[in-house]
């Protein structure tokens, strides 16, 4: 018996477009966290403050390289100097943004300071997905140069943001 038979697919759809049909106007359909969304009351894809873009866009560049890098096949035979060397550009800007948002950061509203966690914890995890091999992608090619000592220093500010976030987030006057 499959799963037809019951309607359990049909169900599962139904309730699909339920969730979707009930989520808030402000819940983007592409939102990488809705619990976080959900309870912080707001999305980092409609940011409300343009370092907020600034930081998703990033974001989203580093996740788009890190998929490029999943999508090669699993024995090491693709070329990962291109994306690696892309990856390592990306990574080069998260010191400037993270002192413009520290920077900025006593001056933002509630919602720009809640949409901030997102794309600076996506940033903090894919420096820990990077740094978690010589090569991240295991290609164990000795041409590709091991970049983990370069972004090893992003570990410790990216930890120190988050922290200045959510204490902004929580601190007097909020």
């Amino acid at each position: 018996m499959n799963d037809d038979e019951f309607g359990d697919e049909d169900t599962d759809d139904l309730e699909d477009e339920i969730a979707w049909l009930l989520r808030p106007q402000w819940l983007h359909p592409d939102c990488r966290n809705a619990c976080a969304a959900l309870e912080l009351g707001t999305c980092c894809k409609y940011p409300d403050n343009p370092l907020v873009r600034v930081a998703v866009d990033l974001a989203e560049s580093v996740d788009r390289t890190l998929r490029r890098f999943g999508a090669m096949p699993a024995d090491g035979a693709g070329d990962c100097a291109g994306p690696a060397a892309e990856l390592a550009r990306l990574f080069s800007a998260v010191p400037g943004l993270l002192a413009q948002v520290h920077a900025i950061l006593p001056r933002l509203n509630a919602a720009a300071i809640a949409q901030l966690l997102c794309p600076v914890g996506r940033l903090a995890g894919a420096l820990d997905q990077a740094c978690a091999y010589g090569c991240p992608w295991a290609c164990r090619d000795p041409a590709v140069p091991d970049r983990r000592a370069g972004l090893e220093p992003l570990r410790p500010l990216l930890a120190e943001s988050a922290h200045a976030i959510r204490a902004a987030l929580t601190g007097p006057g909020r």
